[in-house]
C-alpha cells in the first residue's frame, strides 16, 4: 500500500501526465496540474521543484525501469540464446510501453526537441541503451545466428518500430482505427515485430532447429 506522500506524488505524477498529452508541456501551467491533482501549488514545488523538476522526473524514472529491463533481459542470453532473448525484450518492452502508456509518449515525444536536458538524457540513458541492444545484436552475429548487419541501421529500426504507436497515436486511432493501448493491438503488433526479426536478422542455418523462426505469440 502506498503512502500519503507517495499517493500524492503519483496523483502529480498522473495528473500531469494526462494534460502534457492533453494540452502539451509548454501549454500547461504549474496551476493546471495542481487543480486536477487536487493539491496546491507549493505541494508540486516541495515534491519536484517546480514543472521542469517534474517534466525531468517524469523522464528519469521511466527511462530508469526502462533500462533495468533491458538489462534483466540480457542476463539471460546465455540460458535461452540471442534471438530468444531479443524476442522476449521486444515483447517485455512493448507491455512495459502499454503499462507506462502515458509516460512512454511523453518521453518519446519530447526527447525530439533540443534542449539540455534531452541532450543529457541521450549522453547517458539513450547511450547505455546502445550499449545493451549493441551487445547483444554482437553476440547473435558472433554466434552465427544472426546475420552481419549493420547495427546502427538495425537499433533505428528497432527504435522505430518500438515507438510508432506511441508518436503516431493518434493517427493510428483516428485514421488506421487501431489502439495501442489495447491488448489484441499489443499481440498483433508483436507478431509483426517478431515477423521482423525473422526475416531481416535471423541467420537460420538448414540443420538448426527452427525453434524461434514464426514464434507464436502469447501475451
Amino acid at each position: 500500500m502506498l503512502s500519503r506522500k507517495n499517493e500524492t506524488k503519483e496523483s502529480i505524477i498522473e495528473a500531469a501526465l494526462y494534460l502534457f498529452q492533453i494540452k502539451g508541456y509548454h501549454a500547461t501551467s504549474v496551476r493546471d496540474i495542481s487543480n486536477r491533482a487536487g493539491v496546491n501549488s507549493a505541494t508540486i514545488s516541495y515534491y519536484f521543484k517546480g514543472k521542469n523538476g517534474l517534466m525531468e522526473y517524469c523522464f528519469t524514472s521511466f527511462l530508469e525501469e526502462y533500462l533495468q529491463l533491458i538489462e534483466k533481459h540480457l542476463g539471460t542470453i546465455q540460458s535461452s540464446g540471442p534471438a530468444e532473448c531479443l524476442k522476449n525484450l521486444v515483447k517485455e518492452i512493448l507491455h512495459f510501453q502499454r503499462k507506462n502508456y502515458l509516460a512512454a509518449k511523453f518521453v518519446y515525444s519530447e526527447i525530439s526537441f533540443d534542449s539540455s536536458l534531452n541532450r543529457e538524457i541521450l549522453s547517458t540513458y539513450w547511450t547505455k541503451e546502445k550499449f545493451y541492444l549493441q551487445s547483444l545484436m554482437e553476440t547473435g552475429i558472433q554466434e552465427g545466428v544472426f546475420k552481419n548487419i549493420s547495427l546502427p541501421i538495425f537499433i533505428l529500426q528497432l527504435k522505430g518500430l518500438l515507438s510508432a504507436p506511441l508518436l503516431h497515436a493518434q493517427y493510428s486511432m483516428e485514421v488506421l482505427y487501431q489502439f495501442p493501448r489495447e491488448e489484441y493491438f499489443t499481440m498483433k503488433y508483436l507478431q509483426e515485430l517478431y515477423d521482423f526479426i525473422d526475416i531481416y536478422i535471423l541467420d537460420v542455418p538448414k540443420e538448426y532447429p527452427l525453434a524461434f523462426a514464426g514464434k507464436e505469440v502469447v501475451l
